[in-house]
């Protein structure tokens, strides 16, 4: 499995020095950019302080380069609307970095097998938002026209 670690903090390094599959590292978001173009990862580990609250905007732009990629932010005690907007932008999961080590490597197997790595809350949160925007744009474009309405409490 080719994996890349976008992070210029540090947060995630030390969980993969030891790694047996092909792990590139990257603290400069425009390298990270170019080479996930150029190699096309099938999972990148971003480090949330690397754009802050832009993550979202760049986990989009990442997807924009590699669409098969699947990217889990991963931070310290990262607001959960900035995580929600990463999920809604394409990233697969989210995981706190003081308990990467635990979990480094069931977030691997499970996302390689297609499955998100979120909480449960986190699923509800993410349900609720593409709900909400489905409406949006629904009523937005007058689909639903006078025989279906839906309500947004």
């Amino acid at each position: 499995m080719k994996i890349h670690v976008i992070d210029n903090k540090g947060q995630i390094l030390q969980q993969f020095l030891q790694a047996e599959d092909d792990v590139s590292f990257y603290s400069d978001e425009i390298q990270a950019l170019n080479a996930v173009e150029a190699s096309l990862p099938d999972l990148i580990f971003l480090g949330y302080l690397l754009r802050g609250k832009d993550t979202a905007d760049y986990v989009d732009l990442l997807l924009s380069k590699s669409a098969a990629s699947s990217i889990i932010l991963i931070g310290d005690d990262v607001p959960e609307d900035q995580i929600l907007a990463c999920l809604l932008n394409g990233a697969k999961g989210y995981q706190n970095s003081r308990e990467l080590a635990v979990y480094i490597s069931k977030i691997i197997k499970v996302v390689s097998v297609g499955e998100a790595w979120i909480t449960r809350r986190m699923t509800g949160k993410l349900l609720d938002a593409i709900r909400l925007r489905v409406i949006s744009v629904a009523n937005n474009l007058g689909i639903f026209g006078e025989y279906i309405q839906f309500s947004v409490h």
